[in-house]
């Protein structure tokens, strides 16, 4: 099992949530906090979460994914998911939420890492 990392930067857009290792039933409430967050610093504007070192995904992180979605639609703002695994993208295809969360293959060129 890998730990959870999940590091916050600005962008020139709004913000990015790079997220690391495990995201599952033991962990997937501070993808949940870290989404409120990037909401209320950055309302209305685009959260970029960079899924590239994701290793596994559960269905509470899939579940904390769409919460994080939620909130900050709800706060005006945009969720675009980048570098997404195979795997994930394809769990994704699975359950029709490739129709609800914009995906993209790699990281906005608008961002100032």
């Amino acid at each position: 099992m890998k730990p959870l990392t999940i590091t916050t930067s600005h962008a020139p857009v709004g913000l990015v949530l790079a997220v690391s290792g495990d995201l599952d039933h033991t962990n997937a409430q501070q993808l949940r906090h870290s989404g409120q967050e990037a909401a209320a610093v950055a309302p209305g504007r685009l959260l970029e979460v960079n899924l590239n070192d994701l290793a596994f995904c559960d269905s509470s992180g899939i579940t904390a994914l769409i919460a994080v979605r939620n909130h900050v639609v709800s706060a005006g703002g945009e969720v675009v998911l980048v570098a997404v695994p195979a795997n994930m993208r394809r769990l994704l295809h699975l359950t029709g939420l490739d129709q609800v969360f914009d995906i993209r293959d790699t990281v906005s060129p608008l961002t100032d890492r």
